[in-house]
């Protein structure tokens, strides 16, 4: 493993302004649980790691109204228990107590589950389908970006060289919205997904589709809206054959690869078998759930 200068910076300001000097030879360390396995594998080389976990401006979990605001050095397992993200965002939590096992969500972050850009990645799901912006700050400024756009490709995202993740900024589900998060994978605990789902319903007084949102990971190059699907299914009155086309629309928009965790074939009939499953629950649960 390459030798690298570790520095703990003071401040948020002294972060981006010794970050934007080390330009590619600079990394952000929080968890750790992503950058430090591919450091010691020599897959990634760094000159300077800048700890973030002690700068309070990126962490921790704010109510701010109509929207939460989750710092990027905020524990997975810190999202997984709080109260407001359950009773405000409940698939957010749902799916963070799915990512890997007790002792990673204890250090992994939500910044890092985004900057590392996996199809696969949990929380990121819930996040685009709940519209969720990112704020970066650099020497120039502050920016914010939907995460549906930060995301590229696999492991790609829009991130400048000199930016840093500083937090989240997630809506909260409006009322009478019921929302939902599934994860297939190999084993029950601590496995990549093979599949990931993850949506919210809202329906009107008679029972017919307002609104929707359904998310896709690990079935394209990055985590994917299924909007042919959302589009089906608003204005219509759910039953089970709604729910049933509805599910095979979307896995006509997945784009999944064989790998050793699935075949391209099989991934496709997963996303149509849990896309009715997850759309049955959506139907059937109690509200904010």
């Amino acid at each position: 493993m390459a030798a690298f200068d570790y520095v703990k910076p003071p401040s948020l300001e002294s972060l981006i302004n010794d970050y934007a000097q080390a330009k590619s030879e600079g990394a952000i360390l929080a968890g750790g649980t992503d950058l430090l396995v591919k450091i010691r594998s020599g897959l990634v080389s760094r000159r300077v790691l800048f700890d973030i976990n002690d700068l309070h401006e990126m962490k921790g979990i704010s109510d701010e109204g109509d929207s939460l605001r989750i710092g990027a050095a905020t524990r997975i397992c810190d999202v997984a228990d709080s109260n407001v993200v359950q009773s405000t965002v409940p698939f957010l939590s749902l799916a963070a107590s799915q990512l890997g096992s007790p002792q990673i969500r204890n250090r992994a972050t939500v910044g890092g589950n985004i900057v590392s850009a996996s199809p696969a990645a949990d929380t990121v799901l819930p996040l685009i389908a709940m519209g969720a912006r990112l704020r970066f700050g650099s020497q120039g400024g502050n920016r914010e970006v939907s995460i549906e756009k930060f995301m590229e490709g696999p492991g790609q995202t829009d991130i400048r060289e000199d930016e840093v993740l500083i937090g989240v900024v997630v809506p909260k589900l409006s009322n009478g919205c019921k929302s939902h998060f599934i994860k297939v994978g190999r084993r029950k605990a601590v496995a990549i997904s093979v599949v990931n789902i993850a949506g919210w319903i809202k329906t009107d007084r008679t029972g017919v589709i307002e609104d929707v949102r359904l998310v896709l990971g690990a079935v394209a190059p990055t985590a994917i809206r299924a909007g042919e699907t959302e589009t089906f299914l608003r204005g219509k009155r759910p039953n089970e054959v709604v729910l049933k086309e509805a599910a095979r629309i979307t896995a006509g928009q997945s784009s999944p690869i064989s790998d050793i965790r699935g075949t391209q074939k099989g991934r496709r009939l997963l996303v149509e078998a849990w896309t009715f499953r997850l759309l049955q629950i959506l139907m059937t649960q109690n509200e904010a759930n």
